[in-house]
């Protein structure tokens, strides 16, 4: 994704039924992004810390690669951070890496639960650098469909934006918004301009279209 700050391989899927398959799709994206003149930074959107082998098998693949952050789906409370920080740690050890050299990213909003519990996230691991959400996958689990723009989202969608930046701006992290699957280029313009208002200060895109603008109006 030229141009991208950071690329994600989403690993969310894989549940062990196929190791070799996965090693190798890690390797192939890593060596992909590698090939760049000025690579990326590395991030891996990995299982929620509820599905305990899922993500231990994940980190087992994706920490020797070295990857700069973690981006945990599912994440419930600042307990849940806590547990990612001690397995990422013996991955690291395992690895023969700086213990802690690996961020998290918590996708908090990706789930009532992480929402309400935004506040927890804050003093729980060193490595926490951001609260994310996603309005789709949120709006999933509420059943509201997720409009374009986000300065017109369905009421509990709209609470739970604002319970992400408030709690990223009480831990002292980074407010980081989704774009999901917007390809309009009217639509990701007027997004960007409302969570730069709101004080989001990074955003994560689906489509490699968007990058361009969200790298000229959230820079």
């Amino acid at each position: 994704m030229a141009d991208a700050d950071a690329v994600a391989l989403d690993l969310r899927a894989d549940r062990g039924q196929d190791v070799g398959i996965a090693g190798e799709t890690v390797s192939a994206f890593v060596r992909k992004i590698g090939a760049s003149e000025t690579p990326p930074s590395f991030f891996a959107l990995v299982p929620p810390p509820l599905d305990t082998d899922a993500l231990a098998l994940v980190l087992s693949l994706i920490v020797p690669h070295q990857p700069d952050a973690i981006l945990l789906s599912g994440a419930t409370c600042g307990a849940d951070v806590e547990k990612a920080d001690v397995m990422l740690s013996v991955e690291e050890a395992k690895a023969g890496l700086t213990v802690g050299r690996t961020a998290i990213l918590a996708l908090a909003g990706d789930n009532p639960a992480g929402a309400l519990s935004a506040a927890s996230f804050a003093g729980k691991s060193k490595r926490l650098a951001g609260l994310a959400w996603s309005p789709a996958a949120l709006g999933e689990s509420l059943g509201t469909s997720v409009a374009v723009s986000s300065s017109h989202l369905p009421s509990g969608l709209a609470t739970a934006r604002g319970l992400i930046l408030l709690g990223a701006a009480s831990a002292g992290v980074a407010a980081i918004d989704w774009l999901g699957a917007k390809s309009k280029e009217d639509g990701v313009s007027e997004a960007c301009r409302t969570a730069l208002q709101d004080g989001f200060s990074a955003m994560i895109c689906e489509r490699p279209e968007q990058v361009a603008t969200v790298n000229r109006l959230l820079s």
